[in-house]
């Protein structure tokens, strides 16, 4: 399903891929296909880049939105596996995930690195552009 995904975001990049609204309710588009089929692609590259292999798993702390899925997109691309762990749960909660999945690499939204300021994990936290 995933790769069919990929598959129409390139067939359609002008495409609206991400809503949202405005403070006043309009709707607005966050990113288009083409937006988010390169942003995936970048991340691909910058997760193979930094060794990963298939079977490996990724800590996905960023908010939902078009990087989030852009990661889920490039972690399925290479094969990785994804432990999607919640910026907001709070530094007890964040570390018991951490030890859970024990992600080879954890890439982070602003909100993930300040819970984990409180309690840094022994991964890698990464600032996504």
């Amino acid at each position: 399903m995933l790769d069919a995904l990929a598959h129409t975001l390139r067939s359609d990049p002008g495409r609206p891929a991400v809503l949202g609204t405005t403070r006043s309710g309009a709707v607005r588009t966050k990113a288009t296909c083409g937006e988010l089929a390169d942003l995936a692609d970048r991340y691909a590259c910058a997760l193979h880049a930094r060794g990963l292999r298939r079977g490996d798993t990724v800590g996905v702390a960023v908010r939902p939105g078009p990087r989030a899925l852009a990661v889920m997109l490039a972690v399925h691309r290479l094969g990785l596996r994804a432990a999607v762990l919640d910026p907001g749960a709070g530094p007890d909660v964040l570390r018991a995930r951490l030890a859970l999945a024990r992600p080879d690499i954890v890439l982070a939204d602003a909100a993930a690195q300040a819970v984990a300021r409180q309690a840094p994990p022994r991964v890698l936290l990464r600032r996504l552009p």
